[in-house]
């Protein structure tokens, strides 16, 4: 699992030695956008039934689009295709993966159990990104371990990765599938891929 972290740190490495580097204000840190980030998923794990699986989209959204790089993570997904697409068909893939992880939030994010987030450690990057290790504990104890990237944005700090249970990069594995898509379907077959996804979770997720 340590090599394959390391090889996708390199990965990411590569990648922002050629993007355009912006800097976020000094006063919010990468360390209070995920604090403000778990805040409110506790919020809406805790208010889970009262608010239903609409109200817990509508209460993601704004928070989720201003804490992740969506444009950055669906590009970085699609990979090299990605240029010969145009403008408006690059809104509509960061639309459609915004919803998408959206509405994925509010399906996991369904009740409360006596959980909580930790923050375990902050560790400073290359290119100014910060990596931000936290844990999601159980009321068992048990605790999830969940790792974020981020990177500093002319919107301020902003996830550009998740790992998974410390070192699954949740990036690494939509490229794999979106990359192929685009490649066996263009376009069209990747939009479709991922708002047909999007409406498998409504529909079930409404029906509870």
């Amino acid at each position: 699992m340590k090599q394959i972290y390391k090889f996708l740190h390199v990965i990411f490495i590569g990648i922002l030695l050629f993007a355009p580097q912006t800097h976020a204000k000094e006063e919010t840190t990468a360390k209070d956008v995920i604090e403000t980030f778990n805040a409110t998923l506790l919020s809406v794990m805790q208010k889970a039934a009262v608010l239903g699986y609409h109200g817990r989209n509508s209460k993601l959204e704004p928070v989720l689009i201003k804490t992740f790089d969506f444009p950055f993570m669906i590009e970085y997904a699609v990979g090299r295709p990605w240029k010969s697409f145009n403008e408006d068909q690059q809104k509509k893939l960061v639309n459609a993966f915004s919803r998408f992880t959206i509405a994925t939030y509010a399906d996991r994010f369904n009740g409360y159990s006596g959980e909580s987030f930790r923050i375990v450690q902050t560790l400073k990057s290359p290119r100014n990104t910060r990596l931000i290790k936290t844990e999601l504990i159980k009321q068992n104890g048990k605790a999830i371990r969940l790792n974020y990237l981020l990177r500093n944005t002319g919107k301020g700090w902003q996830i550009m990765d998740i790992f998974l249970k410390g070192s699954i990069s949740e990036l690494a594995t939509k490229r794999s599938e979106y990359n192929m898509t685009v490649k066996r379907e263009g376009f069209e077959g990747l939009v479709s891929k991922i708002n047909a996804k999007t409406a498998i979770i409504q529909a079930q997720s409404s029906s509870k």
